[in-house]
């Protein structure tokens, strides 16, 4: 593949160097909660939901299986107050954990999108089970892990099954956006994903409620699920947009219940509705997409033989996507003996967590959550399967099969390239808008209103890419995006030309075999830089150019070798751009030790890894979240870093530079009196400090620095005492001593 030639090289900002890394601020005070940043507020807006709760997490933070175990990293002893933790854990677990978690989240939140249409005496049923949401609350949950392994065909006919595979149902009955969404709703959504972040880390993340103990913490697991919700949420901002298929429907349901007197009326009723009533499509969405007729059988009040006759009506007037799903109308509670606990969902959008509960990651207590019966809960199991299985999946291997051939291959032989220079260079042989518009634009793009008609041929070679992606052909996915890219570019509809340039380079890493050479490598950071150019610069869409950039970071980690150093600077880049709030701060500087600790070391060789870096970056970390008033992920992270410059450190576990050990020492003291004023103890009393931090290292390590200048004295020198200033006054002085460590 060839770098974009269509683009001219995007510089990067005056304010980001790509070699050199953000420097945290100087530690505050330990009553100094928080330090937003000026360019954070104007880019994300101040409509912040500051008083929603959030619902609970857990099943969200720990769900995926391991993959792959991690090595152990080289024991040593640590001079960092091992503090109490809660059961949030630790955002800088797992620093050489397998990519194979991070890589399943990205590739499973592109999944189909399912509509669902039910009639009113369906919802009814539903509801007096208690789901106020009516037949589509009851299957959103089980939608999103399919079970069982689904079988895929690709472009070329080769199968493969995916154990991770899913899809997302929507009510077709909700608001769909506009495509003209202002970019100040754009921003309050990164917002809400840093307000659902704080609402989460405020309610576990108490030294007072701390219920771990650091031997807790010996073994990390593969991600921290801090990190794993951020990234979730930020995932799930996407909704129904023009320049993206990906959440418009596949297919969509369309449901009656055995209550209804006039059923196959109302299917009919149903599919007018959905085609040309008050549930159609937007003209930017595709009309043409699978309808599958569901009956709902009810087990307790009606006769399974009449419902069976009724189905086999459907089948005979509406084809063979048609199922009969048998439910309880009786409402379950968790004293049945067949009871079973309804699963959370997944993906869930920052609103609607902030619309929720606030309950902790880890809770035993399920008490207000909503249960079915066993049969209910194996009916609709059967259900969701069949219909991924047997109808979505064999339709859209359908229709890119007939796009492909019908579409992309005029457009890739000789003749279509002609006609594409024709109408680049003399305005015609467009098709239905052969005319040039207003903009200076040949083409079918319609800039009035800012998309492409669902039928044009630029419309239906991005929904036959996305189509492939989401079917994980990842070869053909990239070559029709790579086919998109300069039509765009020459319709300046840059928001199409922004996403088909990320989706070329997710496309390009995420299958195997397509990066094989450094020069393929740089024409994938050049397409990350492309499309986050024209996100923010032309779009002004500040959650699409996060979104490029953390696929970029997490992508480009998991090929390993050279490319976790491209990942560390796309980090650095979205912090330098002011697109993550002050938690996201944190996360993305572990993320950047991360991709640093990564680096293995030259084969046979003792050089070549970064761990000074990652052990640089967790400093900061520690730092960010001691702003934040989080002693005991500022503790985890000090640790961290210890670890990482365990090669550096001297014997007794001391830095070789004077002036960096003392920074690290001022910043473990303001952590170890954050951690105890927090809990309303005296910390000018050593002995009681020590027995408060409960380990016998710590008091073993304040029996040794008894000697040393003490810094509660002075309060003014806990924020700002000699080197705690360096990184503020001299950044590339700062950089170059820890280098030299």
């Amino acid at each position: 593949m060839t770098s974009p030639g269509d683009a001219a090289p995007v510089k990067p900002p005056p304010s980001f160097s790509p070699g050199v890394p953000r420097v945290a601020s100087k530690t505050r005070y330990p009553n100094q909660r928080r330090d937003s940043s000026p360019s954070l507020d104007a880019d994300l807006g101040d409509s912040r939901l500051r008083s929603s709760p959030t619902p609970p997490l857990s099943a969200t933070t720990s769900d995926l299986p391991i993959r792959s175990a991690s090595p152990r990293p080289q024991s040593f002893r640590s001079s960092t107050p091992q503090l109490a933790r809660s059961s949030l854990g630790s955002p800088v677990e797992g620093r050489f954990e397998g990519s194979e978690e991070i890589r399943s989240l990205i590739i499973r939140s592109f999944s189909p999108v399912v509509g669902v249409c039910a009639s009113a005496d369906t919802d009814e049923l539903v509801r007096q089970k208690g789901f106020a949401g009516g037949f589509w609350e009851l299957i959103r949950p089980f939608g999103e892990n399919i079970p069982g392994k689904i079988v895929i065909r690709d472009s070329v006919g080769a199968s493969r099954g995916w154990e991770d595979f899913g899809v997302r149902f929507v009510d077709l009955a909700g608001k769909t956006p506009t495509p003209n969404d202002s970019s100040a709703g754009r921003s309050s959504s990164l917002a809400q994903v840093e307000d659902v972040l704080d609402k989460q880390l405020g309610s576990t993340d108490d030294p007072l409620g701390g219920s771990l103990r650091p031997k807790d913490f010996l073994s990390f697991p593969t991600t921290s699920p801090l990190y794993k919700v951020f990234l979730r949420q930020l995932l799930s901002i996407s909704s129904a947009t023009p320049h993206e298929t990906f959440r418009h429907p596949v297919a969509s349901i369309i449901a009656i219940s055995s209550r209804n007197t006039a059923p196959l009326e109302t299917l009919r009723q149903l599919y007018a509705d959905t085609n040309n009533g008050n549930k159609k499509v937007p003209d930017w969405v595709h009309p043409e997409y699978l309808r599958y007729y569901v009956l709902v059988h009810d087990e307790d009040r009606d006769d399974i033989a009449e419902s069976t006759k009724l189905y086999d009506q459907m089948k005979r007037h509406f084809g063979l996507h048609c199922h009969l799903l048998r439910l309880r109308s009786n409402q379950c509670v968790v004293t049945d003996d067949d009871s079973a606990q309804v699963p959370e969902c997944e993906w869930q959008s920052p609103a609607e967590r902030l619309s929720g509960r606030i309950e902790p990651l880890v809770d035993l207590d399920t008490n207000g959550l909503l249960y079915l019966f066993e049969s209910d809960v194996m009916a609709i199991k059967a259900f969701v399967r069949e219909l991924v299985a047997q109808s979505v999946i064999p339709y859209m291997e359908n229709r890119v099969a007939v796009w492909n051939d019908q579409v992309a291959s005029r457009r890739r032989g000789i003749s279509g390239r002609f006609m594409s220079m024709s109408r680049r260079w003399a305005g015609f042989g467009s098709g239905s808008r052969s005319s040039l518009t207003a903009g200076g634009a040949s083409g079918n793009y319609d800039l009035s209103h800012g998309y492409y008609k669902a039928d044009t041929p630029e419309a239906v070679l991005r929904k036959m890419a996305d189509f492939a992606f989401m079917l994980r052909d990842w070869k053909l996915s990239a070559s029709t995006y790579e086919l998109l890219r300069s039509d765009y570019a020459n319709d300046k509809a840059w928001r199409y030309h922004a996403g088909a340039y990320e989706m070329c380079a997710v496309s390009m890493l995420l299958n195997p075999s397509a990066i094989g050479t450094k020069m393929k490598l740089d024409g994938v950071d050049q397409m990350f830089d492309t499309a986050c150019y024209s996100y923010l610069t032309r779009c002004s869409d500040a959650p699409n150019a996060l979104r490029c950039l953390t696929l970029a970071m997490e992508l480009l980690k998991s090929r390993g070798g050279s490319a976790v150093e491209s990942a560390a600077r796309w980090a650095m880049r979205a912090m330098d751009l002011g697109l993550v709030g002050p938690i996201g701060q944190g996360l993305f500087s572990e993320r950047v030790s991360a991709c640093y600790a990564a680096r293995a070391p030259v084969s046979g060789m003792k050089w070549g890894s970064r761990h000074r870096k990652a052990g640089m970056w967790s400093v900061f970390a520690a730092d960010a979240w001691l702003r934040l008033g989080k002693p005991s992920l500022a503790s985890a992270s000090l640790e961290e870093a210890e670890r990482l410059y365990a090669d550096v450190l001297d014997a007794d576990g001391s830095f070789p530079m004077p002036e960096m050990q003392t920074f690290i020492d001022n910043l473990r003291h303001a952590v170890k009196v954050e951690y105890l004023e927090a809990r309303g103890l005296d910390t000018r009393d050593e002995t009681t400090t020590a027995e408060a931090l409960g380990t016998e290292e710590t008091s073993e390590k304040l029996d040794r620095r008894r000697n040393r200048k003490s810094l509660i004295a002075n309060p003014l020198d806990l924020g700002g005492l000699g080197p705690a200033q360096g990184p503020r006054d001299n950044d590339n002085a700062a950089n170059d001593d820890f280098e030299r460590a």
